[in-house]
């Protein structure tokens, strides 16, 4: 079976073949399994006497199919391996027996694909040799039981490092103990012997955790152990607590029986379809700020997040950008052995044991393990389909629409939140340029043959213009058009994208077959309703319902397809904004609300935009749209918008044509407000003068934008507030919904409200002038203090003092000092957030010892180097 693999980069391959490092002796294939139907498995270990830390490098296991050196389908090993411990994956198609470890697509090998184990690039250990195709299995002269192909092969036991030389002949010596086909009682353990029978013990886990749009979210718990746990036989709960409080939340109480491997899902009730997986639960009333506690008998046996702590909107990892709570999927990693049980420490920490995924990622849920629940299985490549018409090139599909699903592809669009059609209109063209393939000019007749068959004879196309039905063989390839079909430029190739190597020339959502006749009577016009004014085009004699005004070159195509014209036009003005063109070569095309003019010919406009709106709205998608739009997607693997979701149409274009999905009220005036405003003091707001019409009744609806959140603060025309105290100048945002009872308009309103210092009259009272050891009262008195003023004091310099301050009262026993000196006190009054501060000085005079004079005409300083001379003089002498 050959599997379909993305292209990595030639120079890759070629170091991948080549270099032979050992880069680590440690990391080695022990097991391989090719097996009958999917019994494909493969186990690493670590048969060294150290655990690997595997995220300190780049590990990986990569396919090459077929003899092929372009890398195939990749597993990156990470976390920790312990001493004797493997890491398996197995096929998600397999019996259960070999269903150890991970299902991964790194098995889709048979017995002539190789298997390379590189360290930072750097061959390790391979199986099979780089770049060959042996047929249907590597065999082995010495050991005609040896095979690649339907055989169980166990690495011996004396093999301690890898084989390095990913291109050498394989086997190589004699490494490998050979097995009968479907042995897999040795998964999971190194070594040539069958694995233990004893079972480890069930172990209870938090392995899934996602925070996505809206109400998408949902918490996953697994038994990753060996055994089944019975949750009746313990009170097992899992605990919601809520923005970092705690105090328990919501809460589920585990019950019944969880078998290994099994897991148990409480999803939102209000989440998509999608995200539905086992029981809807209030445990799921997170965001990213709110902490998960599992526990076993009031026992913490794992967490999510960290009890205590608010983070604000997410915990973040410093060391991964990628990582954060909100927006995510998380799944916790395979190398996952115990729970968390730690509720307070630090989240994720710094061993992160969680692997991130895009917000909205349901796939993994209802299963433990890093992948998604069906392995991410990628199908079988499919065998190429002949386009039956001249010359017709060989087309391999591209995308699958049996398996399409319009809630996914779109989803960023369904669930998104626009502030103007030019932002939907944006996103709409991210997600169909995503999977966008070019297609050559030549795989365009082949697209037209599948995409634009005739329902009624699959050997037939219908022409765009006249509605015949003819051979797919009769394509025009050269000579005269009489009795061909052509491929038609819907958007006028020379109006943006004169070359094929620009992605519009042969972009099939626009290019249908056409008569060439009546292709060239379009030639590059408008489209504009022009019945009225221009001639009916024939075909064979017979009108066609298509018109054509050659005074203002205009083409009004005929009604059964001006619905299909319209949505083209829309896709082609959609798809090419101008943001990809280093790869498209495209410039922005844009559908005017005119006719162009013959000087603009060149240029990426075409018209008439409201017109094709109309037609849009005349001639609804129908089944052979959807058939034509699902086809061009197998082949070109995007999808017209507008066919899938009709109502686009008027979400993107309808305010430009007079047909506003989200209509406003129109008023006149102006709203009155000052221009700034002092704290503390009353203000208003009018919009008495705003008017949207003669005696229409208006309502008003005034909100505070505060963060995030909006308060109504005022439901008349005239807003009376009274400004907040705030510590420096700040502005206040309002907005005001007026409304006639059907229609509402919005006003944003700003005020900035400025900051009054706090200054306060502060007057001291007591004895300041005192001995050491006397005690003393200080009083304050403040002028006009603010109700609710508190005060405080310290001391902020001198020796330390005794002191009590109560209120506006400070008490002090002075100490005693060598010297005369200066004791300062620190009075501060708060209101609210500001403060001010006010000191005090107090003198303390020394007492003299008995005895002790201080000499004459000298001061402290004097007095102290009068009383060491002596003592220097002593010492010098002493000396």
């Amino acid at each position: 079976m050959r599997i379909k693999k993305s292209a990595v980069a030639t120079a890759t391959v070629m170091f991948l073949g080549t270099l032979s490092t050992a880069a680590n002796a440690n990391l080695v294939i022990t097991e391989y399994i090719e097996g009958s139907s999917s019994n494909k498995a493969l186990e690493i270990s670590n048969v060294g006497t150290s655990t690997l830390d595997l995220d300190a490098n780049v590990y990986k296991l990569t396919l090459f199919s077929n003899g092929k050196t372009d890398p195939g389908n990749t597993e990156t090993l990470t976390g920790t391996l312990p001493p004797g411990k493997s890491i398996v994956f197995h096929n998600s198609g397999a019996a259960d027996a070999f269903k150890v470890g991970n299902a991964s697509t790194i098995t889709y090998f048979n017995g002539d694909d190789a298997l390379v184990l590189t360290k930072d690039d750097a061959v390790i250990d391979r199986f099979g040799k780089l770049g060959e195709d042996p047929g249907s299995a590597w065999t082995d002269p010495n050991n005609t039981d040896f095979s690649s192909a339907n055989k169980t092969l166990r690495r011996k036991a004396t093999v301690t490092t890898g084989d390095t030389d990913a291109a050498a002949a394989f086997p190589t010596g004699d490494q490998w103990l050979v097995f009968d086909t479907d042995t897999s009682d040795g998964l999971g353990c190194a070594g040539e012997s069958a694995c233990s029978a004893e079972a480890t013990p069930g172990l209870l886990l938090i392995t899934e955790y996602i925070e996505g749009s809206s109400s998408n979210k949902a918490i996953e718990i697994s038994n990753v152990g060996g055994t089944a746990i019975d949750l009746d036989a313990n009170v097992y709960k899992l605990t919601l607590f809520g923005n970092g409080k705690t105090e328990p939340g919501n809460t589920e109480t585990l019950t019944g029986t969880l078998e290994p491997g099994n897991s148990l899902v409480f999803h939102n009730s209000g989440a998509a379809d999608a995200f539905k997986v086992g029981n809807a639960s209030t445990v799921t009333y997170f965001n990213g700020d709110d902490a998960l506690i599992l526990t076993k008998d009031d026992v913490v046996i794992d967490r999510f997040g960290k009890r205590g702590e608010d983070p604000g909107s997410a915990w973040t990892d410093p060391n991964d950008a990628n990582f954060s709570t909100a927006n995510k999927t998380l799944r916790r990693k395979d190398n996952v052995t115990a729970g968390d049980t730690v509720a307070e420490a630090d989240f994720p920490g710094v061993n992160n044991q969680w692997t991130v995924f895009d917000v909205d990622t349901s796939d993994g849920l209802g299963c433990a393990g890093e992948s998604a629940c069906d392995g991410s299985v990628t199908p079988p490549e499919p065998e190429p389909e002949t386009g039956p018409c001249t010359n017709c090139e060989t087309l391999t599909p591209v995308a699958d629409p049996t398996t399409f699903n319009a809630e996914i592809y779109y989803s960023d669009v369904l669930s998104g939140d626009f502030a103007n059609a030019d932002e939907l209109k944006n996103a709409l063209s991210a997600i169909i340029a995503k999977d966008h393939k070019y297609l050559t000019y030549k795989q365009v007749w082949s697209t037209l043959t599948f995409a634009d068959q005739d329902p009624a004879n699959d050997k037939n196309v219908i022409e765009i213009y006249t509605g015949a039905s003819i051979s797919k063989y009769d394509n025009q390839t050269s000579g005269s058009g009489a009795g061909k079909w052509n491929r038609e430029h819907v958007w006028a190739k020379s109006h943006g994208f004169p070359s094929d190597s620009q992605w519009g020339y042969t972009d099939a959502h626009h290019l249908r077959p056409s008569d060439p006749g009546i292709n060239t009577a379009r030639s590059n016009n408008d489209f504009g309703a022009c019945s009225d004014t221009g001639e009916e085009v024939l075909f064979n004699g017979q009108g066609t319902g298509n018109y054509l005004d050659k005074t203002t070159d205009c083409w009004e195509p005929r009604d059964e397809v001006k619905g299909d014209v319209a949505r083209m036009i829309m896709y082609m003005d959609t798809r090419y904004q101008g943001t990809d063109t280093a790869t498209t070569n495209m410039p922005d095309l844009v559908a005017v609300d005119r006719l162009t003019t013959t000087a603009e010919d060149s240029e990426p406009l075409i018209g008439t935009l409201c017109t094709l709106y109309a037609w849009n709205k005349l001639d609804a998608v129908d089944s052979y749209e959807q058939n034509r739009n699902n086809q061009v997607y197998k082949y070109q693997g995007n999808r017209n918008p507008f066919i899938d979701r009709p109502e686009l149409v008027q979400q993107v274009y309808g305010a430009a044509c007079d047909d506003d999905p989200n209509p406003g009220l129109i008023v006149e005036g102006d709203i009155v407000t000052p221009d700034s405003v002092t704290e503390g003091a009353a203000y208003i707001i009018d919009a008495s003068e705003i008017k949207a019409g003669e005696g229409v009744a208006l309502t008003y609806k005034w909100e505070q934008i505060v963060a995030e959140e909006k308060l109504l603060v005022g439901d008349k025309a005239i807003l009376s507030l009274t400004a907040p105290m705030v510590k420096a100048d700040e502005t206040l945002n309002f907005t005001l919904t007026i409304s006639d009872g059907k229609l509402e308009t919005t006003k944003a309103i700003s005020l900035l409200v400025t900051n009054v210092p706090l200054t306060l009259d502060v007057t001291f009272t007591g004895n300041t002038q005192l001995t050491e050891g006397d005690n003393t009262t200080i009083t304050a008195t403040v002028a006009d203090a603010p109700e609710g003023t508190s005060y405080s004091w310290k001391q902020v310099s001198g020796d330390t003092a005794v002191f009590t301050g109560t209120g506006l009262t400070l008490d002090v026993t002075t100490p005693s000092v060598s010297i005369d000196q200066v004791l300062v006190f620190e009075l501060t009054a708060t209101v609210g957030e500001e403060s001010v501060s006010k000191s005090v000085s107090i003198e303390v005079k020394n007492t003299e010892e008995p005895g002790w004079t201080k000499p004459e005409s000298a001061g402290s300083l004097g007095g102290l180097i009068t009383l060491l001379l002596p003592l220097l003089w002593w010492r010098r002498r002493q000396g």
